[in-house]
């Protein structure tokens, strides 16, 4: 069952006691019967965009979008959405109620603000189960093994937090990565990332075809990939440590060399542990 079906009955409360409010609130010169089907309507309204956004936010936004663009996109999409909502809303109540029409133009503007603050709202909210909606699309990752997460597996200190992990049983590791391409799902295997790299709220996980986005920490997907075959060498960088051609010293820097030829600064604390895991 999707997230969005678990949670239907609270989605449509909500939108109808957010609708009445807002319907006694900003037509408060208005009848209580006007009030009253304004407030069924933009309920009505509320919960078939709500659907519509939830969907386009999940499928609609390219995955090689910068953080920044997105917001800029979903800002703009949200935008657009306000005034729709309000357009249809004010033709509803030229139709039904054309005597109430003239009070109801003289609040447009705020209607507009307001329904512009909810789908921010609304968007907001949607980031906040974005975990639980990742688990509802993408195809379900092939467990490699189960590893007991305790201190006595720990590689360096500097990487492994013991307390947390002594509180976790096991950990599965994946095989492979599903992120969003549009309204296509892209399976990447993890033989074939380069590295995944640090991008503000998301991870850019690239290979020899290119980089994708996914919204996910880094912490979350260290702790998942193989430690025999992947490796944090930089607070920003997790590299393939299959995919590592050599070790440069340029000053006083460390750099992997990966077989692509791009060049990764190497931190000093986790120079240690990426010896250790080669074996130099």
């Amino acid at each position: 069952m999707s997230l969005f079906n678990n949670y239907r009955k609270s989605y449509i409360t909500v939108c109808f006691v957010t609708a009445v409010i807002y319907a006694f609130v900003v037509g408060v010169n208005q009848p209580v019967v006007i009030r009253l089907a304004d407030g069924f309507v933009y309920g009505v309204i509320l919960f078939a965009s709500g659907i519509v956004l939830w969907n386009i936010f999940r499928f609609a936004i390219p995955a090689n979008y910068t953080p920044g663009y997105r917001i800029f996109f979903i800002s703009v999409l949200t935008g657009l959405t306000s005034v729709l909502v309000t357009g249809i809303e004010t033709l509803a109540v030229y139709l039904c109620f054309p005597s109430a029409f003239d009070v109801f133009v003289s609040t447009v503007p705020v209607r507009v603000f307001i329904a512009f603050l909810l789908f921010v709202l609304f968007y907001l909210f949607y980031l906040s189960f974005h975990e639980s909606i990742e688990e509802n699309w993408q195809f379900p990752a092939v467990v490699s093994e189960k590893i007991p997460m305790d201190s006595s597996q720990l590689i360096d200190t500097d990487i492994f937090d013991a307390a947390n992990q002594t509180n976790s049983s096991a950990i599965q590791l994946i095989d492979r990565i599903a992120v969003r391409s549009g309204q296509k799902i892209k399976i990447i295997p993890i033989d074939t990332i380069l590295y995944i790299k640090a991008d503000g709220d998301y991870i850019s996980i690239r290979t020899a075809e290119g980089s994708w986005l996914k919204e996910q920490t880094m912490k979350y997907t260290e702790d998942r990939l193989p430690m025999n075959d992947f490796v944090r060498i930089h607070r920003s960088y997790i590299v393939n440590i299959h995919r590592i051609s050599r070790i440069e010293r340029y000053g006083d820097n460390q750099l992997v060399v990966l077989s692509n030829n791009e060049k990764i600064k190497i931190s000093a604390a986790r120079y240690r542990t990426l010896k250790q895991i080669i074996g130099i």
